[in-house]
This record gives structure tokens, sequence and C-alpha cells, in this order.
């Protein structure tokens, strides 16, 4: 099989990039040497980071009378940033989820670097609600577990038990659609890298071996999580929205907030996205992969979702004014014109200002001025969190207890500290973790260059051709290589018309149509994920009721004990969680994956860039092994060779 590497690596010209290019250039990130500029910007992002950890240590021991809280200022720099972040971590999942179901194969160069962003600004935004606590180490009293407190449950019916089951649901689902779609490549790097190194993503890749029976359960998994993590989007956000809206306080308590705090929470995490892309992209030579067509696509969403943050701040003055309160009208009018309208100001002139500059095909596509961009978006959506709580507090009903905030150095620290976090977090994925899906480019190069797949009929796909291991009379196996995916999809279905048993079709990343030139059977999977999800919904519906209503009855602003739109949030949010992580584990046992599994290769190369078909006989239906060579050199097999079947049927 030496021949292999040879033949197979200058095929498939796509766009002037082989998949084997494709596995080169992003490995290569890997397997240089750190720059001095990445050393440097890893040390700055360290020391914030630590001087962050010290202030929240100082504050956790001191109490949070270190912050410049008052009486009437109760939610500032710690709400302010908890929502930056989540929003900043909305992107993420829109580039990967949301734009994969609608089939936009521009993301794949930038979804992997938008997950990871996705995961480190939510845990940097969970840090200031536990910190906001007083007592960060009783974090674990916001969720229902057996206590020595006696029959004391949390309440269901509060905005902030809805925003710990979101972002706990929201961090799951991301982190799993993030692992599940690296699988592919953590086994590409295992299988260019000895020693220690291959020994850990031999682990994490989970015995991963490019089968295609594998990728077919492997992209239901993927579309049924991107399924999941869609919905996840409006709800996070439009959850965290209802920790305001769901308050009497004047400029608050408004039911645009919702569709407003999603659209700007988008709007903040694609400029972002951005920010680190455009970087990345100068740092780590991905001018081939981040190309000012994917700059100008990310440019026009920020332009839609900018927008619809002005329409949203426009929409809130015209409902003050309509509605003749003059509570809300103050409100609005002390944001323009009081002793904070700098900021309200800084916030208009950032977000508005920027947004209306992407109407221009040439600024779009100017990746300097779009870098600067990014940032003055994203000071803009901080200061527009900040002028929501604080400017909404400071000022309230009584002006006896009109009052002013200021932020104390310990929470100016705590807020850069989570930003050492986050930096110090990507720049270490950047270096030990491929930035780029490279099963996903190689299957969009692919799909744009490809023949036209093989469709059989109804009868066909129904009629089952596979044997399993034990079904198998010897325990050998003909395998053949092929360069190109249409030609591995040619020799599949030939060899199936020719009566023998195709054992399975291996490939570096998952070959449309083979499925049904194999004759395999849909999958199962999203059964169990409906099932699943359904279970978790009723049983937590349930015990809701039950801890509400029965075991602990709790009288909230005198509403009914059994309020069930107060259940929902939370009833939907551990529907989500089961669905998605039953999902997942019995994916993990049907494909056979677990960590330290060893990986039975028919090539080398198939995880790279190497498409290989295997044959086996049966007690049944005895292979002509001489017809089999004979499909598969006409089918351009580049090699062909016997291999033994002991590790697979084990």
């Amino acid at each position: 099989m030496g021949d292999v590497v040879q033949a197979v690596r200058p095929a498939l010209i796509l766009g002037g990039k082989s998949p084997g290019m494709v596995t080169d250039d992003i490995c290569a990130i890997m397997e240089r040497r750190p720059t001095a500029l990445w050393w440097v910007g890893l040390s700055v992002a360290v020391t914030v980071m630590l001087v962050g950890v010290a202030a929240v240590a100082y504050q956790s021991v001191v109490g949070v009378g270190t912050w410049g809280l008052n009486r009437t200022v109760g939610w500032a720099f710690d709400i302010t940033n908890f929502v930056f972040w989540i929003g900043i971590g909305h992107a993420g999942t829109l580039i990967s989820a949301i734009l994969f179901l609608l089939r936009q194969r521009w993301r794949t160069s930038v979804n992997r670097a938008a997950e990871a962003m996705t995961l480190v600004a939510v845990l940097c935004a969970g840090i200031f609600p536990i910190i906001h606590m007083g007592r960060p180490w009783l974090f674990f009293w916001m969720f229902p577990y057996p206590n020595t407190r006696g029959p004391l449950w949390i309440n269901y019916r509060s905005p902030l038990v809805w925003d710990a089951f979101a972002i706990a649901t929201y961090f799951t689902i991301s982190l799993m659609f993030w692992y599940i779609g690296l699988v592919p490549d953590l086994a590409t790097v295992r299988d260019r890298v000895r020693g220690v190194r291959r020994r850990i993503f031999a682990w994490l890749s989970l015995g991963w071996n490019g089968s295609h029976r594998t990728w077919q359960r492997y992209e239901v998994v993927y579309l049924l999580l991107a399924g999941l993590a869609t919905p996840l989007v409006v709800s996070v956000h439009t959850i965290v929205s209802w920790d305001f809206a769901t308050a009497v306080i004047p400029g608050w308590h408004s039911t645009i907030f919702p569709p407003y705090f999603v659209a700007g929470a988008i709007y903040s995490g694609l400029a972002m996205v951005l920010t680190l892309m455009l970087v990345a992209r100068a740092t780590m030579r991905l001018e081939d992969y981040i190309t000012p067509r994917h700059v100008d696509a990310i440019g026009k969403l920020m332009l839609v979702t900018g927008s619809l943050v002005g329409l949203a701040y426009a929409t809130e003055y015209f409902i003050a004014e309509y509605s003749d309160n003059g509570y809300e009208q103050f409100v609005f009018k002390n944001r323009a014109l009081g002793p904070m309208r700098w900021a309200y100001w800084t916030m208009v002139t950032c977000n508005i200002g920027a947004a209306q500059l992407l109407w221009f095909r040439a600024i779009r596509r100017n990746l300097l001025v779009v870098f600067l961009l990014s940032i003055v978006v994203n000071v803009g959506m901080w200061f527009e969190r900040f002028v929501i709580i604080v400017t909404s507090l400071h000022r309230d009903f009584l002006p006896s207890s009109w009052s002013t905030y200021t932020p104390t150095p310990i929470e100016v620290a705590t807020l850069a500290g989570t930003f050492g976090l986050f930096f110090s977090c990507f720049l270490l994925f950047c270096r030990f973790i491929p930035v780029i899906a490279m099963s996903e480019v190689k299957g969009v190069l692919g799909a744009e260059h490809a023949e036209e797949p093989y469709e059989p009929s109804r009868d066909e796909a129904a009629e089952p051709m596979h044997a399993t291991p034990e079904e198998l009379a010897s325990g050998r196996v003909l395998v053949g290589a092929f360069r190109r995916e249409d030609d591995l999809v040619g020799a599949t279905q030939a060899v199936r018309d020719s009566g023998a048993h195709v054992t399975d079709a291996y490939s570096p990343y998952a070959v449309h149509g083979l499925s049904a030139a194999m004759g395999l059977r849909p999958t199962r999977l999203p059964w169990i994920c409906l099932a699943i999800g359904l279970v978790g919904a009723g049983a937590k519906l349930a015990f809701e009721y039950w801890t509400m209503s029965v075991s602990w009855p709790m009288d909230v602003g005198g509403k009914p004990f059994d309020s069930w739109p107060a259940y929902v949030p939370v009833t939907f949010e551990v529907m989500v969680l089961f669905a998605g992580v039953s999902t997942v584990i019995a994916f993990f046992l049907v494909a056979r994956l677990w960590p330290g599994r060893e990986a039975w290769l028919v090539t080398p190369r198939v995880t790279n860039d190497c498409f290989a078909l295997a044959v086996a006989e049966s007690r049944d239906a005895p292979v002509d092994v001489a017809h089999v060579r004979q499909i598969f050199t006409q089918f351009g097999a580049v090699s062909i060779e016997e291999r033994d079947l002991e590790v697979e049927a084990r």
C-alpha cells in the first residue's frame, strides 16, 4: 500500500487545493514552532487573566462591597459583562448551526474557531452571575438537588433560575456540537504525528477510521445537534432579556426585549468572529481559507443584525412616547440628555454608524476597515448593555434615592481578567487544535467538483447488502484505494451489482451518494432524539409542578401555584439537553467509538486524502476476487490489496 501515498496525493486538485494540501496547510499551524508574536500574545493574555483571578479572589474574601454598587444601582458592571459575553457566544452557534441548516458552504472556513469562541465566551459569562451572588462557592444552590435544608426547592418562576438552566444547556450542546465536528480532524492529526501526541490524539479521536457507516450516522447526529442548537440561539438570550423584561422598572418592562437582545447578541458575536478570524488570517497564513468573500458574507450578516438593533432603538423611543407614560418617557430622555448621555451616544455612534458603513461592498472587502469596525461594534455593544442596566436604575421613581455609579478598580480588573481568559484559551486552541474544519472544507471542495452522484431506485436502496464481521467466511478483505469520490461511488455500485458484499467504504469526508450506492438504511438516531427529548420534557414539567405546587408551594406575587407558563423555559432547556446528550451517546455506542479505541485503517491516508472500498466474502455469497479486482481497476483504483479483517471483526 506504500504506492498509495504517492498516487493519491496529487489527485483531485480542486480550486488549487487537494484534500492532502488542505491537511498540510492546517496541520502545519500545529506542527510549526510557535512564533514570537504568539508567545507575546499568550504572555499578555495570561498576565491579564491572573490579574482578574486576583480580583475575583479578593472580592470573594472581602465581599461585593468592593464594587461600586449602591442601594439604587444593584446591577451594573457584573451583569453588563454577563450579558456582553453571552452575546459574544451567539455568533458561533449562528455560523455553525443555522448556516449549516441553510447549506451555506462558506461557513466551513470559520465555523471551528467560531464554535471555540462560543465555548470560551460562555465560560467568561458564567463567572459574573456566580460572583454576583456574593458567596460564589454556593453557586450550586441554583440547581435542584436533594439537600439538607428541608423541603426547599428553587423558584422555577424566577428568570435567574431560567438563566442557570439556559446557560448550562447552551454550553453543553455547544460543547458536544464542537467536539463531534472535531473528531474526524483529530483522527487526521492522529495519523500524522508520533509519540505522546499520537497517543493523545488517538484517545481523543475515539478510534475514528473514516468508515462510511460511521459517516452516515455522524451526519445525522451533526444535523440533529444543529437543529437543537438553533432554537437555543433564540432561547438563551431571550431568557436573558426576561431578567429585565419581567421587572416593572421603566426602560426594562418591554416586550421588544427578546428579539432586541437576540439581534444584539448576534451582532456583537459576529463582530468578535471577524476580530479573531482576521487576526488568525494574518498570523497563521490562512489567506486561502479565510478570504475577502468570507469577510464580505459576515459583513452582510452584521449589516442585517445591526440594522435590527438600530430599529429596536427607534422602536423603544416610539413606544415610550406613544405610551404617554411619564416614567417611561423620562427614562429615555434621561439616557439621551442625562448625566450618562456620553455612554448613550457612544452606543448609538458605534452600533448604528458602524452598521451603515457595511452597506458598501468596498468597505466590506477592505479587511483593515472591517477589522476596525468589528472592534468599534463590540465597544458599542458593551455600552448598550451598560446603558440598559445603569441608566434605568440610577434614577428611579423617587428623586430622593437618585444616585450615580462608578466602577471600582476591582470591577475593571475582573472584566479585564475575562478578556485575558478569553484570549488565552483562544490562542491555545489555535496552537493545539485544527483551527479550520478540514473534513468540512474537503467535503465542500468535493461537492463543488464531483460528478453527479449515483441515485438508485427505491427497491435498490431498500435492499441490505452488508455482511457483518461475524457473517464473513474468511478473515480476508479486498481493499481498493481511489483518487476521487465519484470513482469510489461508481466502484461501490458496480461491486454491489456483481453480487459481492460491500463491507464498508472509507473516505476523509462524508461522500454524498455513497449511502444509496451501498444500500444503507436510514439510521434510527432521530427517533432516539425525539423520544428521549419528549421524555425529558415531560419528566421536568412534572417535577416543576410537584416542587412548586405540592412539595413546597411558593407564593410568588399572588400567582397560582400551578402557573404553567413559568415552567416552559426550563422545560424547553431540559428537553434540548436530554435530546442532545442522548443522541450523542447513542451515536458513540452504535458507531463503536470510545476513547482509546484502536482505529482499523484500510489505508494509511484514508483520514487524509484517500478513498477506499473494502469487499469481503460471506457464507452466502463467495466473492469472485478476480472480477472485483477488475472492477477496482476499471474505476481507476491506484492500489489493490488484501487485508486482515481480524481487528475489524474484534
